[in-house]
């Protein structure tokens, strides 16, 4: 199951995060999400999905899952911001990934670490009209 595929990314992903949960709770939905610097993916899964691999930048992965029975994976719009302690603010474009039932949001940014990123992201599930605020915080430590 492709559903199975996806948050077997984003939990492969989260041993290189330092935060202990990694979704969202917005009712009838679930944002999972996670934040990474690029040169973590593994060479062939950056290759597949055009993402550079570099210390130099960091990666935010977001997918929002409908809960229930038969829960699916949802298309969504999502936008957001990525802040540095030193204050300086990145704008996040978000792309989907899409292919076999699965749906999933990247977005790249100029990463300097080591530093604590706050993270702001504004998540519409389809079909709805008021947007879900995603807020959390990363540290990125220096290799």
């Amino acid at each position: 199951m492709r559903l199975a595929a996806v948050i077997g990314i984003l939990l492969a992903l989260l041993p290189f995060a330092a935060r202990s949960d990694y979704d969202q709770d917005f009712g009838d939905v679930v944002v999972h999400y996670s934040a990474l610097p690029t040169e973590r993916l593994l060479p062939a899964m950056a290759k597949a999905y055009d993402i550079v691999r570099s210390r130099d930048r960091g990666l935010v992965n977001i997918a929002v899952e409908r809960k229930g029975a038969g829960s699916t994976m949802m298309h969504a719009a999502v936008d957001g911001t990525a802040v540095s302690l030193s204050g300086e603010t990145v704008a996040l474009k978000f792309r989907e990934l899409a292919e076999s039932g699965t749906v999933s949001y990247i977005a790249e940014f100029p990463l300097k670490a080591p530093d604590t990123y706050r993270f702001t992201i504004a998540i519409t599930p389809e079909h709805a009209t008021v947007a879900n605020t995603l807020k959390f915080s990363q540290d990125f430590v220096a290799d």
